[in-house]
């Protein structure tokens, strides 16, 4: 399954954040700056503890290339999830933990473990600040929410979303929703809203397209 995926709008808010919040930028100002001892000091505990945590979220990106559907990953799924526990219990509510959460969101849901996967987004959604990767925590979740034949929750999740971010993401997801809960008039409108604001970011309408192709007739 791939619908915990990012897509192209929230990709590149997540490769935007990294970038930004990368070890880069703290070693560049521990560098430039620090005349006092104690603040030299902190300042390498900062970096320490931001290279704890960009390296245990890297090694959830690499351990998230495994095919956990395959009965052969037990060790590589039990090590997943260990270091997810270890980036949680070290850097509790920072934004890595969070996302670290959302990769094994993903990953328990190829497991079939899906009341792990619905905790971990709720735990990604509740902590993360920044606007942009919290809504694709909650887009996320409603995807599992649908998935799980849960479409009336997913539907009032989607549509209590800011309308500021991933418009065409949200939009998509709506239709999506109401081709589910038998409503295509309604899933037409909501996959134009997707195309129309794909096209204006630039971004690939194909699968849109192809959904608005399959609804039936006249709706």
């Amino acid at each position: 399954m791939d619908y915990l995926k990012t897509d192209e709008e929230q990709g590149e808010a997540l490769k935007k954040w990294l970038s930004q919040n990368g070890l880069g930028l703290l070693v560049a100002i521990a560098v430039g700056v620090g005349s006092v001892l104690g603040y030299q000091q902190w300042q390498q505990y900062q970096i320490n503890q931001q290279s704890d945590a960009a390296g245990r979220y890297q090694e959830l990106i690499e351990l998230s290339a495994v095919n956990f559907a395959d009965e052969d990953t037990e060790s590589d799924y039990e090590r997943l999830l260990t270091v997810a526990d270890l980036l949680r219990q070290s850097h509790a509510g920072s934004n890595y933990a969070a996302l670290g959460a959302s990769i094994v969101a993903g990953q328990a849901v190829e497991r079939g473990d899906f009341d792990l996967a619905v905790s971990q987004l709720t735990y990604a959604e509740s902590v993360l600040e920044l606007p942009e990767l919290k809504a694709m925590a909650t887009l996320r979740l409603a995807r599992l929410e649908l998935e799980l034949g849960q479409g009336d929750a997913a539907l009032n999740r989607v549509r209590a979303m800011s309308a500021e971010f991933f418009k065409g993401s949200r939009s998509e997801l709506e239709g999506d929703i109401l081709v589910a809960l038998d409503k295509p008039l309604e899933a037409r409108n909501a996959y134009l809203s997707a195309q129309s604001a794909l096209m204006e970011s630039g971004l690939n309408t194909a699968v849109v397209d192809l959904k608005l192709s399959a609804l039936p007739e006249g709706s």
